[in-house]
């Protein structure tokens, strides 16, 4: 009750005040906008009414949505200097998106759930209509975004196994007949350099356009290593993107994607925390990473999709075809001292074939229906070599070789009605079941082969009732899935959780919530209650009984009761402010190798999440507007382990840009953390038996923002 209380209060706050941060309160200025129809500088908030959202498979106003989402737009991206998905997490409470052990590995949660190192994401990631496949391809720059939408709650009847927490879709702006382009120039403490341009425009009028996007990073770091005495967590780094788009007729879109990223970038700079010290976790300053080995993660990776739309006299049918390749070089200290020991040679490569086929109906009349069919097949290789490290007197046997193949074959079929009623009441119903056939060996241990296949149906309901154009409610119901998959060939102790195979998750979600607004749309106030029971919740688990080992364990039985709510008001033309909140109480209900654990807070998720943005953006004249921004962000107790014997205090952030532009050119100044708190964003509990690793998060920074626009608008 008092955690509740404390966010009622963040969420009052924003009320008084007055929308200028994430959700419902993010809108361009038209919903052209957020189409992709015009440019990410150029976009004004206005009402959150107008915003256009393609979540649930059709085009409709995000307060006519019957679910809980929220939305990004790019006025909002721009002014809040969003980069990357760790920027998006601290203007969405639901959702964590934090540095984790390396580029390829971030830390995950989203509505009481979390990723695990070596298995997969708790919520599909959509780029432009394209599912991202696999974990490594998470983590890359958000480069000329129109939109970023988040679906909350098990989303597995449209999107599939994955889709278990949610759904991520991230749109970007299409070429047309219009030629434009950007350039945007940053600098920041830690010597912190990006660059990125986007240029497009017509190759042939009314029939191929293209665009081309580049960016490149240039960091030194702000988190320190002491015994190299220099930071560890440097970027240098690559990016390309181009689309072109084909129109050979009236009724038919051809897209063609395609996505590079090469570089390097540092990683493993963790501090050993001593279990039993009062207050370590919390000390920066004692507590520091300690290598004498630098890591490095060398990363290549490749996407290219073709996306097919035709349009027919009763709908449209779309193809859509991907193939991901992601390869990454992972040398790090292994011993994570200052004295010369092993290293670890961790290679990784991902590659994945996606293909997705639907049908979407455009009837006139009460009824429309999707029907489609999804395939993916995916192969790997994650080898590790903990071999002597160069420096070490005398050179020191290797430790551990070990060649893991992996694949898996996916396919599923899914389908979608919507009934829409007179009288204001609606209902959507959707249906898919997926299989995932999944193998996994080590090279050198011929009697290591496994395989298993993992399968569900999932379903989902929703009944909306439109009160009044100003006001409508929902109730939902869904199931999520996400596969199982293998600890290592010579890790099978059940007695402590630790399976050969450990079983699929699912979800299953119950809620209720209703959209809002008032004053001539100046106030939008959404609020959602949800309860999610979890079956085998998946949990990177380390132990020291009665065997040293670190491996993925089911949680029998967790339950998430959840409360979401945001608000924006429009104060002025030129004043809005939102407020956002989600409270998120997820406890263990069983977990049968250890029933001391049960009614343990579920690890890896924050209890509850409060942001509060206030923007103002003034015309000085006729050519020259402000701008004044600050985020103010919050983010609740977490534990870190099943015991709860390793836990963290809540932490507030606060971020602020001041700047001036024009329909050319914008400058700002920006401060990121300016209370220079510090957090953990990855930490695992006993990593080294008697002390467990911390990763620190960025302390304070500043910077300053250039963006030059050209062309049309």
């Amino acid at each position: 009750m008092k955690r509740l209380t404390h966010s009622c209060g963040w969420l009052a706050l924003a009320f008084v005040l007055g929308p200028a941060g994430a959700a419902s309160a993010q809108a361009p200025a038209s919903d052209a906008a957020v189409q992709g129809d015009m440019p990410a500088a150029d976009a004004e908030p206005v009402a959150a009414g107008d915003i256009v959202v393609t979540a649930l498979r059709r085009d409709q106003r995000l307060q006519e949505a019957p679910a809980a989402m929220s939305v990004l737009t790019a006025a909002t991206i721009q002014a809040a200097g969003v980069n990357n998905l760790d920027d998006v997490s601290k203007l969405v409470p639901s959702l964590r998106f934090e540095a984790g052990l390396r580029a390829g590995v971030p830390s995950i949660s989203l509505r009481g759930i979390s990723a695990v190192q070596g298995g997969d994401a708790p919520f599909s990631l959509l780029v432009d209509g394209v599912q991202v496949p696999f974990l490594e391809l998470f983590n890359q720059d958000l480069l000329d975004i129109s939109t970023i939408e988040l679906l909350k709650g098990p989303q597995g009847a449209l999107y599939g196994r994955g889709a278990i927490a949610g759904a991520l879709l991230i749109n970007t702006r299409a070429p047309d007949n219009e030629f434009r382009g950007s350039l945007r120039l940053s600098a920041a403490e830690g010597r912190d350099y990006r660059a990125s341009a986007t240029v497009s425009g017509p190759i042939v009028q009314d029939v191929l356009a293209a665009k081309i996007t580049a960016a490149y990073q240039n960091r030194r770091g702000l988190i320190h290593i002491r015994t190299l005495d220099r930071p560890g967590d440097y970027v240098d780094q690559g990016t390309f993107k181009g689309q072109l788009r084909f129109t050979p007729g009236p009724n038919t879109t051809i897209d063609l994607f395609g996505t590079y990223i090469k570089g390097n970038s540092g990683w493993g700079m963790l501090a050993q925390i001593p279990v039993g010290v009062p207050g370590a976790i919390e000390d920066f300053h004692t507590y520091q990473a300690n290598l004498n080995y630098l890591g490095v993660t060398k990363r290549k990776l490749w996407n290219t999709a073709l996306k097919i739309d035709q349009k027919l006299g009763i709908g449209t049918i779309t193809s859509v075809s991907q193939y991901a390749y992601g390869k990454s070089n992972n040398i790090n200290d292994f011993d994570y001292t200052p004295v010369p020991q092993y290293v670890n040679y961790n290679p990784i490569v991902d590659k994945a074939f996606n293909q997705d086929l639907r049908f979407t109906s455009d009837l006139d009349g009460a009824f429309n229906f999707i029907v489609g069919a999804f395939y993916q097949k995916r192969t790997g290789d994650n080898d590790v070599n903990v071999l002597t490290d160069p420096a070490a007197v005398p050179a020191l046997p290797p430790r551990l070789i070990s060649y893991q193949d992996y694949k898996s074959e996916a396919y599923a079929a899914y389908g979608q009605v919507s009934l829409d009623f007179d009288n204001g009441l609606s209902f959507l119903g959707a249906l898919r079941y997926d299989v995932d056939k999944r193998e996994d060996s080590l090279e050198q241990d011929p009697t290591s082969f496994v395989k298993h296949r993992f399968k569900a149906w999932q379903p989902s309901a929703t009944v909306k009732y439109q009160v009044n154009p100003r006001l409508m409610t929902y109730a939902t119901f869904g199931r999520g899935f996400r596969s199982g998959g293998f600890n290592a060939a010579n890790l099978t102790v059940p007695a402590i959780g630790a399976q050969r195979i450990y079983p699929k998750e699912m979800s299953t979600n119950y809620e209720v919530g209703f959209k809002s607004q008032f004053l001539d749309r100046r106030l939008t106030f959404n609020a959602a209650l949800f309860r999610t029971d979890f079956d085998n919740a998946q949990f990177q688990q380390t132990i020291v009984v009665p065997v040293p080992a670190r491996f993925i364990t089911s949680i029998d039985k967790t339950r998430v009761k959840g409360a979401e709510a945001d608000l924006s008001l429009s104060i002025t033309r030129d004043l809005v402010l939102t407020g956002s909140l989600s409270i998120t109480d997820s406890k263990i209900r069983q977990f049968t190798p250890t029933p001391a654990y049960d009614g343990n807070q579920a690890p890896n998720v924050y209890k509850d999440n409060e942001q509060v943005a206030l923007e103002y953006r003034p015309d000085f004249n006729d050519t020259y507007r402000g701008l004044f921004r600050i985020d103010v962000s919050r983010r609740g107790r977490i534990s870190y382990d099943l015991s709860e014997n390793f836990t963290y205090k809540p932490v507030t952030f606060v971020n602020a840009r001041i700047g001036i532009e024009t329909d050319a050119w914008s400058f700002s100044v920006f401060g990121n953390n300016l209370t220079n708190e510090r957090a953990p964003t990855f930490f695992s509990a006993l990593a080294y038996r008697t002390a467990s690793a911390r990763l620190a998060n960025v302390p304070f920074n500043a910077g300053v923002d250039f963006t030059y626009r050209f062309g049309g608008r």
